[in-house]
């Protein structure tokens, strides 16, 4: 895993060897805490271990050629879960499983194109490290773009520092008292931004994130966070799982599995269920 801290991972974890033990499988989960060294010698130890099948969620999707090669020339088998690999280490990997993460910030773009005022500006809570989530940046700039909304000003931060979201969203809001919507890399940001924006006197400006947790649409349904794009990670989780688990039996595997995304904002909140995710 690239981490266990983010409530998402926690539970793509949880899921994944739940559907692993109904199956009768044996799971070691590990916690990169978001490092790529780190995930580079969990992949190393695990493959001395003897696993058949690793499943990993790159916590730096550069960074793990060495790693990934060194499990391929041993024999595992590679599922690359969440986020793709540079694509010169895609060969190594015999299934990926992720969501169309672009359409799914385009989605957030056409919404606020069509929301906006003339000449707004969105805060991007952005997380280049990982291309699944820097893909979203780059759908929500596209679909502003392709609605004519030229007029709309991206200004983003690189969250490098997932602790200190508060002071990202009083930098920007400080550098751009016009802000009138932020874009968030996920539901844990999200609800970091706007308790922010609300305590320096924003508290109508419009949050989305993306995972759909339990959390985020809880915001929602109370009029806080506007939206969040279902990043399923029990759907991940079980996609995964069901990938690695036909790989060891030998049966023949998609390359690419993909997951589905949809909104949930305030006028659909009221569909669905505020306690489990999505």
């Amino acid at each position: 895993m690239h981490n266990q801290t983010e409530t998402w991972a926690v539970a793509f974890a949880d899921a994944f060897k739940a559907a692993a033990e109904a199956a009768g499988c044996k799971v070691a989960v590990t916690d990169a805490n978001a490092t790529a060294s780190n995930q580079v010698s969990q992949i190393e130890d695990l493959v001395t271990q003897g696993i058949d099948v690793l499943v990993v969620l790159p916590a730096d999707y550069t960074a793990l050629g060495s790693a990934l090669k060194t499990a391929y020339d041993a024999g595992v088998k590679i599922v690359d879960a969440d986020s793709k690999v540079v694509e010169a280490d895609q060969s190594m990997v015999s299934c990926f499983v992720t969501a169309d993460c672009y359409k799914g910030g385009y989605a957030i773009g056409e919404y606020l194109a069509d929301k906006l005022e003339q000449n707004a500006v969105i805060g991007a809570l952005n997380y280049k490290q990982l291309s699944v989530i820097a893909d979203r940046f780059t759908g929500l700039a596209d679909a502003l773009n392709a609605k004519g909304r030229t007029d709309v000003t991206i200004v983003e931060k690189d969250c490098t520092d997932l602790s200190a979201i508060a002071s990202y969203t009083e930098d920007l809001l400080t550098a751009n008292p016009t802000i009138s919507a932020f874009v968030c890399l996920n539901d844990n940001t999200a609800l970091s931004c706007y308790g922010a924006a609300k305590q320096l006197g924003y508290p109508d400006v419009m949050v989305f994130g993306f995972d759909g947790s339990t959390a985020g649409k809880q915001s929602i349904s109370a009029g806080e966070m506007t939206g969040s794009m279902v990043y399923s990670p029990i759907d991940m989780a079980n996609a995964s799982f069901t990938a690695a688990y036909g790989i060891w039996k030998g049966d023949a595997v998609e390359k690419e599995t993909s997951v589905n995304m949809w909104m949930i904002n305030t006028e659909n909140i009221s569909q669905y269920d505020l306690t489990n995710w999505s």
